[in-house]
Order: C-alpha cells, then sequence, then structure tokens
C-alpha cells in the first residue's frame, strides 16, 4: 500500500526529539503532559511567589536594624558664631549612626496578615493540582480515542479485506453467468468505499494521536504510539454509589473545593488585618550616632589685663583669656567623632483618631471580598456537585448504550452471515447483501464508540471518588 500523504507530511515534521522505541503508557503521558505544560507552570511559579510573600509576613516580626552613613563637603564662606566674622574655607562633615526599631503591637496586624498570606499560598497550591487533574482527565480522553481509532481503522481493514473475497466470488459468478455484470460493478464501489473508510479511519487515528501529543506538549512524532490494553468488559461496571454518595466524598479531597475553602480562609483573615488599622500602634527603637567636621575651635589662652587696682589704678591686674582660634586640621574630625558619640532608646506610640476614613473603607472592602469568596466557595461545590451528577447520568446512559450496541452487533453479525451465505452461493443479489454489509460494519462501529464512551465515563467517576487514574 502506498504511504498516504497525511503520514509522509506527518514524518517530514517529526522532531528525534522524545523519541521513543517502546509505547508510551497512560502514566507516561501524564507525567510528561504535567512536566511540559505552560500553564501547570506558571500555576507552580505563582505559588512560590505567595510562598514568598508569607515568609516576607513572617520575617515583619523581626526588628530591622539599618546603618547610616552621611558624609559631606560643604564649601563657600562660613560665618563663624563665636567671632561674627566669615572665612572661605572647605569643610568635611560625617554622621554615622545605627539604629533599629521593632514593632511592640499593632493590633495584631501582623499575625493576620501571617494567617492570610498562609491560606493563600495553600490556596493556590491547590489551584495547581486543579490544573494537574483537569490535564489529567483530558490526556485521559484523547488517550482512548487513540485506542478507539485504532480498534476502527481494525474494523475498516476487516471490511477491506472481506471486499476482496467477495470481489472475487462475484466476479467468478458473474463470469459463470450467474450474476449480472451490475453486481461486479456494485462490488467494485463497496471496495472503493471501503478503502475511503480506511483512508479516513487512518487520519482520524493519526489526529486523535496529534491531540494527544499537542495536548502534552511535545512535537508532533511520526513514530508515536500508545499502548493498547485489553479492555474487557470486565473492567466496565457503574458503581453501586449515588451521584449524592460520590459527591459527598469528591467535596472532602478534590483541590478545587479545597482552593475555594482556603480563599474564603483568607479573605476572613483580610478582614481582621483591615480592623487592625482601628488600633493604637507601639513600637520601640533605638539608635547609636555620633558626627563629626573638619571645622574645629580650639581656645588660646594669652595673658592680657582684666583690670586695675582700685586703690592704684595705674596698676594693671595680668590675667589669662581664652582667644577662639580656628583650626582645620583633619585630626578633629575623629576627635569630634569620639567626643560627639551618643546614644539614644524610646517607645512610638500612635493611636489613631482620624485617618480620612482609610480604615473604615478597607474594613468594608474586605468584608465584601469575603462575602465573594463565599459566593465563590458556594458556586464551585454547585459545580461540582453538577459535574458530578450529569457524568453519573451519562454512565449510566454510556452503559446502556454499550449494552444495547453489543446486543445490536449479536443480532446483526447473524443476519449478516446468513446473507453472506446467500450472496456466495447466488440466492442473494449484491445490493441486499451491501445494504445487510453496512449495517454490519456500523454495528461494529457503534460498540467501539459505545465502549470507550462508557469506559471514560467510568474513569470520571472513579476519579470523583479518589481512585487513581490507570488502564
Amino acid at each position: 500500500m502506498k504511504i498516504p500523504s497525511l503520514h509522509l507530511a506527518m514524518f517530514l515534521l517529526s522532531v528525534p526529539v522524545f523519541a521513543q522505541q517502546k509505547p508510551w503508557t497512560l502514566k507516561q503521558c501524564i507525567d510528561t503532559g504535567i512536566q511540559r505544560n505552560i500553564t501547570v507552570k506558571q500555576g507552580v511559579l505563582n505559588s512560590q511567589i505567595n510562598q514568598i510573600n508569607l515568609k516576607q509576613a513572617k520575617d515583619n516580626l523581626w526588628p530591622n536594624l539599618n546603618v547610616t552613613d552621611a558624609p559631606g563637603l560643604n564649601f563657600g564662606k562660613t560665618q563663624n558664631l563665636n567671632t561674627g566674622t566669615y572665612i572661605d574655607e572647605n569643610t568635611t562633615t560625617n554622621s554615622f549612626a545605627i539604629s533599629s526599631s521593632v514593632n511592640l503591637y499593632s493590633g495584631l496586624q501582623y499575625q493576620n496578615t501571617i494567617k492570610e498570606n498562609k491560606f493563600i499560598y495553600d490556596a493556590s497550591v491547590q489551584g495547581v493540582e486543579k490544573m494537574k487533574n483537569d490535564l489529567t482527565l483530558g490526556i485521559l480522553a484523547d488517550y482512548l480515542q487513540v485506542i478507539a481509532s485504532y480498534e476502527q481503522v481494525n474494523i475498516a481493514i476487516s471490511q477491506l479485506a472481506s471486499d476482496s473475497t467477495q470481489l472475487n466470488e462475484t466476479k467468478i459468478w458473474v463470469n459463470a453467468g450467474k450474476y449480472p455484470i451490475l453486481n461486479q460493478y456494485q462490488m467494485q464501489s463497496q471496495t472503493a468505499a471501503d478503502k475511503l473508510t480506511l483512508v479516513n479511519a487512518e487520519t482520524a487515528l493519526e489526529i486523535a494521536k496529534v491531540n494527544l501529543m499537542q495536548l502534552m506538549d511535545i512535537p508532533v512524532l511520526f513514530s508515536f504510539d500508545v499502548e493498547r490494553p485489553e479492555v474487557s468488559d470486565n473492567s466496565l461496571s457503574v458503581t453501586p454509589q449515588t451521584s449524592r454518595d460520590i459527591y459527598t466524598t469528591a467535596q472532602g479531597f478534590l483541590p478545587e473545593i479545597k482552593n475555594a475553602e482556603l480563599s474564603f480562609d483568607a479573605s476572613e483573615a483580610a478582614i481582621k488585618v483591615a480592623q487592625s488599622l482601628y488600633k493604637p500602634k507601639l513600637s520601640l527603637s533605638g539608635a547609636i550616632k555620633t558626627s563629626g567636621s573638619t571645622l574645629g575651635y580650639n581656645e588660646v589662652y594669652e595673658e592680657n589685663p582684666i583690670g586695675y587696682l582700685q586703690s592704684n589704678p595705674s596698676e594693671l591686674v595680668i590675667g589669662y583669656t581664652g582667644i577662639p582660634s580656628l583650626t582645620n586640621t583633619f585630626s578633629n574630625f575623629w576627635n569630634q567623632l569620639s567626643d560627639n558619640f551618643n546614644q539614644g532608646i524610646g517607645l512610638s506610640l500612635s493611636i489613631p483618631i482620624f485617618n480620612n476614613f482609610q480604615a473604615r473603607n478597607t474594613t468594608d472592602i474586605a468584608k465584601i471580598n469575603s462575602l465573594n469568596a463565599q459566593l465563590n466557595e458556594e458556586s464551585a461545590r454547585i459545580t461540582l456537585r453538577q459535574s458530578i451528577e450529569q457524568a453519573y447520568t451519562q454512565l449510566l446512559a454510556a452503559a446502556a448504550q454499550y449494552a444495547s450496541a453489543k446486543e445490536a452487533l449479536e443480532t446483526e453479525a447473524l443476519t449478516y452471515q446468513n446473507m453472506e451465505k446467500k450472496f456466495e452461493i447466488g440466492a442473494s443479489d449484491a445490493t441486499d447483501f451491501l445494504v445487510e454489509k453496512s449495517n454490519y460494519l456500523k454495528a461494529q462501529q457503534n460498540v467501539v464508540q459505545t465502549k470507550y464512551t462508557y469506559l471514560f465515563k467510568a474513569k470520571l467517576i472513579d476519579f470523583y471518588q479518589g481512585k487513581p487514574i490507570t488502564m
């Protein structure tokens, strides 16, 4: 047989990366899809950001510690405060300080912020799990579609092989004059139609593989194949539990419910954070600092008349008087660093009286957000309950459809075998035979379609019951 153009195109598009000799198992497909999915990766990164925010909220309880060094240079004229004269001289200054402060009480704002960020982080983790579950179910559906497509291809191949045998038999009967040439043309037309059916089935198979590979986020590979485990009727069953029982089980562990619950808890903690704006704040601070300058003053003492004797005004009294003298040696800078060293400690109490209604409005917004989070939680539970109810109803319907399809196939197989025997001995014309053959083909296809629909619905109910997704 010639390679169809679709196969050739896929071969040319194939990339040697991810080449795998063995067929992919369902677990390998799921693990690869989760590992490579961009949305899941982004969810993990957002969760890591929330984790850092939580760590920062805890770190805010620690005191801060800051070192300040502020050197400066003054140039131009400077007034001497002692003499009142101006001098034109450059001055180097420096201020060095080590300070620290710690929050003693802030209306439990920091503690409630930690709780809020913890809930937000845990909710984001559950959000990532929800993404993984959605991807897992999507890969499961595409994986089963690939297996179902294989069975459809096998049915088409079987029909085409039967066509070849029946066409040869028809030619023999036409040559013998038993059948008119029209029968041969009808069989040739049916053979051509079944060839098209095979091509369509193969195309559907390749498309199903492409869908699966794209959901796994790997390049399209012509060599890609999956394991095809035998799906027996023993593996298909309807759970004895009711949809309400399944819902009760599912809401206890599914991440979308936990995510909604944690988001509501975070909104409740946010209200307490906002309410802390009404409460006073008390902090403790302390610092050690020193400053210095190259502009220093020294007093020089000289002998000068300081008065005279009252009894003899001509007799002067000599004493020592200090005369400020400006020195501009950089060594004075270090002296002042030592001389001006000081320490300080203090408490700071802030009592909010009026803050433009920020506390009230922030609290009101937090309460509205909490009501919205509560509605989101209720909506998540309703959505889950409805999804389970639909899945459970679809499971019952799929089970009934599969049973009916199998029964119809059994009846149709007997009818087709009888018609085939009649056709082989010339007791039936090609038109009646081909109609019956078409009915038999449809019955086979219906069994395959209903079987894998039933299998997917059964796996979905297993998922809602907390069972692992396996084949």
